[in-house]
């Protein structure tokens, strides 16, 4: 059976092929069925795209562990079997995935051209359907005053994010790149970019910066209720500071009866317990297999999945120390080819916002060490 995937190399979309199992094991006189003989050492390369517990999951399955990168000399064995075999053939799970990050980039040029055209023509450019916050009665108790800026085609209510309280719905089909607002709220200069229902921007004309604080419901206006996804799927609006301001636009078509979510940045995400991070900003479009499930243990270091101690690293960009400092508890070790034609480690942090809680699915490999000593 042919299966097609895509990946991104050099800026270019490759479109890849697999036909069957990656590589046929023609030299499996001393290892064991399933395992092929690469120098001294005995592995199997699974080309089924897969999670990272499942990965070692599997191999201790076939009385084996993940491939253990613990020197040069056999990292560059296994790499060049594999561009022997032809690994530009490993299929590559990440068509979707490629699609949400292009998404992300549109999204991002959006918004610089909203901004460019709010500079040169204001809020009233025919470019850019503009919804704005309700005006508030006269007379209107202060602590309604974000409720009542409510506009036509939204209410507030229980929002469905557990925890969250209320949030803001729309009634109405919103399109993509509608601008709502301005958000609003009391402007103060200290730095809070894990507080609640604040937005920082830099300030017009000078340096620095400000925050736009909507925490309080007297001083602020509807889209204080708009709160933060926890999956790239329920995220539907994005904020567009321009000129000192903030303004929220939608970043896809919004159906009615849908809830408005906003992501309010890393320090607030940090605060939910979630992970804004898609895996090509680590992959960069290079092609991936993963090695082996690394853990930081406090008083070992980093360990592989075995217990053996990671004493070799060869990190991309050769920051030996992005383990230990940018990683958590457990991780995935991927064997990445860049494009300057050579292999590095690539950390496989948390990417379930955009994958899901299964993780990135990707091509693997196992060691059978029973066998190692008696091959040579």
């Amino acid at each position: 059976m042919t299966r097609e995937g895509v990946v991104v190399a050099s800026g270019l979309l490759l479109v890849l092929h697999l036909t069957g199992f990656l590589f046929e094991d023609t030299m499996n006189d001393k290892c064991r069925p399933g395992f092929v003989r690469v120098d001294q050492w005995c592995f199997s390369f699974h080309t089924e795209p897969t999670s990272m517990l499942q990965s070692s999951d599997v191999c201790h399955q076939h009385g084996a562990h993940m491939a253990v990168l613990d020197s040069q000399e056999k990292e560059k064995a296994m790499t060049d079997y594999i561009e022997q075999m032809g690994f530009f053939d490993i299929y590559q799970e990440r068509k979707e995935l490629y699609k949400i990050a292009q998404h992300e980039w549109d999204v991002q040029t959006e918004k610089n051209k909203f901004c460019e055209d709010y500079k040169l023509h204001g809020i009233h450019s025919d470019k850019y359907r503009h919804i704005p916050n309700a005006k508030i009665p006269i007379g209107s108790p202060p602590h309604l005053r974000a409720n009542l800026s409510t506009p036509p085609g939204f209410s507030i209510k229980l929002s469905n994010i557990p925890g969250a309280g209320l949030g803001a719905w729309t009634n109405e089909f919103v399109p993509q790149y509608t601008i709502l607002g301005v958000y609003e709220g009391v402007i103060h200069t200290r730095e809070s970019d894990s507080d609640l229902y604040s937005w920082q921007v830099d300030k017009q004309g000078s340096n620095g910066t400000y925050v736009i604080d909507a925490a309080d419901p007297a001083c602020s206006n509807w889209l204080r209720f708009v709160n933060s996804p926890t999956t790239h799927t329920e995220e539907n609006v994005t904020p567009v500071p321009c000129a000192g301001i903030v303004f929220y636009m939608t970043s896809r078509d919004v159906e009615p009866g849908t809830e408005l979510l906003v992501w309010y940045g890393d320090g607030y995400g940090r605060f939910l317990g979630v992970n804004r991070i898609h895996p090509e900003y680590d992959l960069n479009g290079s092609v991936a297999l993963r090695a082996n499930v690394i853990t930081y243990i406090d008083d070992k270091g980093l360990v592989f999945d075995d217990w053996t101690p990671v004493k070799y690293q060869n990190w991309f960009d050769n920051d030996d120390d992005e383990g230990e400092t940018v990683l958590g508890q457990i991780f995935g070790l991927l064997l990445t080819y860049h494009h300057d034609n050579k292999w590095y480690w690539v950390a496989e942090r948390n990417y379930t916002y955009y994958t899901g809680h299964e993780g990135l699915k990707l091509p693997f490999i196992c060691e059978d060490s029973t066998n190692n000593s008696g091959v040579g």
